[in-house]
């Protein structure tokens, strides 16, 4: 968000869950996903002198936030043994956990332990996103299934709130990269 603080970096986290795809046609599907997902950035403050030169100290806070998320995906498959694949869906989540962290720093001759906030009950409970994600298949077997895919995903709805940042606009976006195998319940 540009009125939010500077200086930050996206959060690495881990995405992962179950997926059920339905085939309408042989090249087309939809799928809907029960994902958990972590998401959130860390911020770095750099501490300055009263003229704002920087004084080589500086802090790192995470703000990590996870969610529960149901993906629910449409897309178009090109290929029979090696596919490749698009989607685009939307994805409503909901807030599991939320945590800040802030790494212990010395400033001006006085030490700040740093330490972890619960802040679950201020941010957003809910954040809906759209996604586009590409992909590619090799079936080994008519049975298995093994993919890849990368996936970038924009959240419409805003995690800040009147108890939370109440004077910034934050939304959630990022990458996946996905691996995983799929297993064909009944012949197509």
């Amino acid at each position: 968000s540009s009125n939010f603080i500077e200086n930050n970096d996206s959060r690495t986290g881990f995405s992962g869950g179950l997926s059920y795809e339905y085939f309408l046609k042989e090249n087309h599907s939809i799928s809907f996903d029960l994902v958990i997902n972590q998401r959130g950035f860390t911020h770095e403050l750099i501490f300055t002198d009263s003229q704002g030169n920087p004084t080589g100290q500086k802090s790192v806070s995470e703000f990590n936030y996870d969610y529960l998320s149901l993906p629910i995906k449409t897309g178009i498959y090109l290929g029979q043994k090696i596919s490749a694949f698009g989607n685009i869906g939307v994805v409503p989540s909901i807030l599991v956990n939320a945590k800040t962290k802030m790494a212990p720093f010395e400033s001006d001759g006085l030490y700040f332990p740093g330490g972890t906030n619960d802040v679950t009950e201020q941010v957003s409970k809910f954040d809906f996103a759209g996604l586009i994600e590409i992909g590619a298949n090799y079936k080994p077997t008519d049975k298995f299934w093994v993919f890849s895919s990368i996936t970038y995903q924009y959240s419409f709805t805003t995690i800040t709130n009147s108890d939370y940042f109440a004077d910034s606009k934050v939304r959630h976006n990022g990458l996946t990269l996905s691996f995983g195998v799929k297993y064909r319940l009944s012949k197509a």
